[in-house]
């Protein structure tokens, strides 16, 4: 029996402006014109003789007959693409773009990468390094580390690494004529931010420190550059045992005040729930969870040991 079936390419179409719900970065996605997306709708439309979209001036909304299409074609295109993945003839290596906050990466992730690779050879990554969160719609990234509340749209979110907040600076500070011995002698330094003045200011009323402006001091919005400017004695910068443990194990730095501001941000490994079908980027987020409750046992077990002796 003949199958009955619209032009494909119509079906691709609506599959991606569907999903997408704009024809404009569908046509972005496909790379072809915004004219040809919302003529090829026409085609499909026409061929089922219903409406699909509902067009308004700055919106696109699915009519129930769209609703009712979408995810069975995008299941459709799922199948097939797995299919023809599964029989072509594909190079030993995958490739994996996977984006990174780059201070996560440098000094954390980075010094863990061989086991990845020893535990899965087949598997080659390419990394990117920025801040932002990323546009999975619009960019070729299959897997992010993005730092943030974890409240982004369209994705899948698990936490990885929370952040402590603590005073950090050269040994020098501790013993000029301004020692920073007394937390009240902070007003004579300079303050190193990371992106913005807010963590500073929450540290500083955490600390019920008075009269005293949060709002100046140089912004730095690579944490990797802030670290350093404090090693270099430019001034105090707020750093985080993650990022600061071994300058301080070494005594490039020292930690003035024992005073902890945590807050809702942390790091977090993020993806479409879609990209979750592809091996590697399972194989690479259960890798990462893995290591984190990996660490959070080791810390855990060092605690429960330390407490047997304190007893």
């Amino acid at each position: 029996m003949a199958r009955r079936l619209p032009p494909l390419n119509s079906l691709k179409n609506f599959e991606a402006a569907g999903r997408l719900l704009s024809f404009t970065r569908a046509a972005q996605e496909l790379n072809v014109t915004q004219a040809a997306v919302s003529h090829q709708i026409k085609v499909i439309e026409d061929y089922l003789g219903v409406a699909l979209f509902v067009r308004y001036p700055r919106k696109l909304v699915l009519t129930e007959q769209g609703k009712a299409l979408l995810p069975e074609v995008i299941e459709a295109f799922d199948r097939v693409s797995n299919a023809i993945g599964a029989v072509s003839q594909e190079p030993s290596s995958k490739m994996l773009n996977v984006r990174l906050a780059p201070s996560f990466a440098a000094k954390w992730l980075s010094p863990r990468l061989k086991y990845f690779w020893l535990q899965y050879p087949e598997i080659d990554l390419c990394l990117y390094h920025a801040h932002p969160a990323v546009d999975f719609d619009r960019e070729e990234i299959d897997i992010a580390v993005t730092y943030g509340k974890g409240d982004w749209s369209g994705v899948v979110a698990d936490p990885l690494l929370s952040l402590d907040f603590f005073p950090v600076c050269t040994p020098a500070f501790m013993s000029n004529d301004k020692p920073l011995t007394d937390i009240n002698n902070l007003r004579y330094y300079t303050l190193l931010h990371d992106a913005n003045y807010e963590c500073w200011a929450d540290w500083l009323k955490l600390a019920n420190v008075e009269a005293f402006n949060a709002n100046k001091g140089t912004i730095i919005d690579d944490t990797n550059v802030l670290i350093q400017a404090a090693v270099d004695g430019q001034g105090v910068a707020l750093g985080s045992t993650t990022f600061v443990q071994e300058l301080l194990d070494s005594g490039r730095l020292v930690k003035p005040f024992n005073i902890i501001l945590e807050n809702e941000f942390a790091y977090y490994v993020v993806c479409p729930e879609a990209h979750l079908k592809n091996p590697s980027v399972q194989a690479f987020k259960n890798w990462l969870l893995e290591l984190i409750e990996e660490r959070d046992q080791a810390e855990s077990d060092r605690y429960s040991h330390a407490s047997r002796y304190d007893s």
